[in-house]
């Protein structure tokens, strides 16, 4: 790669870049506010929760206590009560139509997190690494010890897997953290599970056998999307996401379509 890129990229930097080249451009190099919108107050929410109850463990008596082994007594409704979000929602009622909808998902997944909790390793652990002499950042939801030298890298969603487009692009972000995360000296060695969670679905989506070719394929995609971004190679391209795109009103491919 000729030139160097001025920030390190993410997933969700490159699945921007690739949606469109032209929003990737709007959205981090020129950095160009958009509004808010529901989904992602919706979906940071119930991370914070998740972020909080991954942080606990499960006593004898079934019961979460804290770190410090007290006792956790924070009800799911109370945790999501205190980083409930408000922005972007289209009117009251709908804001509390997705509060409720919030409540019961994160009641869904609270068995699942009781059954697997032993396996935890880490919860949002922190990537900042390089692949392929690329700088790349993230954050991992969690990853799990299954066995020896094996490890499952879980990603949770507030989204539901409606494309088989999405399903793989999700697939690809947990490949890719696998990718970063075989940079350290403690997972050097490792095989990888690759999981995404959808939590309204109570649905995970794991890749086993397939997991190293889907993880050789992220290290490309990622080589390929550095390259031209370090060249400022942004040519917008249409599409019907583009009448639901913050920035259709500044994109000159929109504006002459």
């Amino acid at each position: 790669m000729d030139k160097k890129l001025s920030e390190p990229l993410s997933y969700s930097r490159i699945s921007t870049f690739y949606e469109c080249p032209q929003q990737y451009e709007f959205k981090y190099v020129k950095k160009i506010e958009t509004p808010p919108h529901w989904y992602f107050s919706y979906g940071k929410s119930i991370h914070a929760v998740l972020e909080r109850l991954l942080q606990c463990h499960v006593g004898p008596d079934s019961c979460l206590y804290a770190g410090t082994g007290e006792l956790f007594g924070t009800s799911l409704q109370q945790m999501l009560e205190e980083v409930w979000l408000h922005e972007g929602y289209q009117s009251p009622e709908s804001e509390a139509r997705y509060h409720r909808e919030a409540l019961r998902v994160l009641t869904g997944f609270f068995p699942i997190f009781q059954a697997t909790w032993q396996e935890m390793l880490y919860t949002e652990r922190l990537i900042t690494t390089e692949v392929d002499g690329i700088p790349f950042t993230g954050i991992v939801d969690r990853i799990d010890r299954i066995a020896e030298g094996l490890y499952r890298i879980v990603d949770y969603k507030s989204s539901r897997p409606r494309e088989v487009a999405t399903l793989k692009s999700h697939r690809f972000q947990v490949a890719l953290y696998a990718a970063a995360l075989a940079q350290d000296a403690e997972f050097r060695e490792a095989r990888f599970v690759l999981q995404t969670y959808y939590l309204r679905e109570n649905l995970k989506a794991e890749l086993n056998g397939d997991a190293e070719e889907y993880i050789a394929k992220s290290r490309q995609v990622l080589v390929k999307a550095a390259s031209h971004i370090a060249r400022g190679d942004f040519r917008g391209r249409r599409s019907s996401k583009c009448f639901s795109c913050d920035f259709r009103n500044i994109c000159p491919v929109f504006k002459r379509s």
